[in-house]
């Protein structure tokens, strides 16, 4: 069976690549983290539940043919995910979920990316601040808009509710 990309396999692999395990392909974190994966795992028919084993604070299953992959897709991240569009935006959004969050002044970081994610980033207009460690968006309305409709982790966060209908009309300007 072909693997094809999805917009949908496209926020498990961002997810997966911030918060992998070593065994299978799995993620390490916070119950929160751990749902979203099985969800998207189930969902995108990567696995059966009963095939889903848990670790002591993980996560994961077995396919190593999977595995190849997603290992392939974020080598040539720069190249598939170099325009603002949906791959790009659950991408996103699953990095977000696996090493980002909010301060409580507003501001959006993401923690401990690589240099491959910051080029991608400032190659979609995502202009980043590194602080103690973190990399801190300068225009983070623009990002929460492109990752809203994308984003289950942090979808109850109160960030994200400030984000009201009349930011939603910029996404248009945002993806073109």
């Amino acid at each position: 069976m072909k693997i094809k990309l999805t917009p949908s396999l496209a926020y498990f692999i961002g997810l997966w690549k911030e918060r992998r395990t070593v065994e299978g392909i799995g993620v390490k974190g916070p119950e929160e983290i751990q749902a979203a994966f099985v969800h998207s795992a189930i969902e995108n028919k990567l696995a059966e539940p009963g095939k889903i084993l848990a670790g002591e604070e993980s996560i994961y299953f077995y396919h190593t043919a999977q595995r190849k992959f997603f290992q392939k897709v974020i080598e040539e991240e720069l190249e598939r995910f170099k325009y603002k569009n949906e791959y790009s935006a659950n991408f996103l959004a699953g990095i977000f979920d696996g090493c980002g969050g909010t301060t409580a002044g507003g501001k959006v970081y993401l923690a401990g990316i690589g240099k491959a994610d910051q080029m991608m980033l400032s190659r979609l207009g995502f202009n980043l601040v590194k602080i103690r460690g973190a990399f801190f968006i300068t225009r983070p309305a623009k990002f929460l808009i492109l990752i809203k409709p994308f984003t289950r982790v942090h979808k109850d966060n109160e960030i994200f509710s400030k984000i009201t209908a009349d930011n939603i009309r910029d996404i248009k300007a945002l993806r073109d």
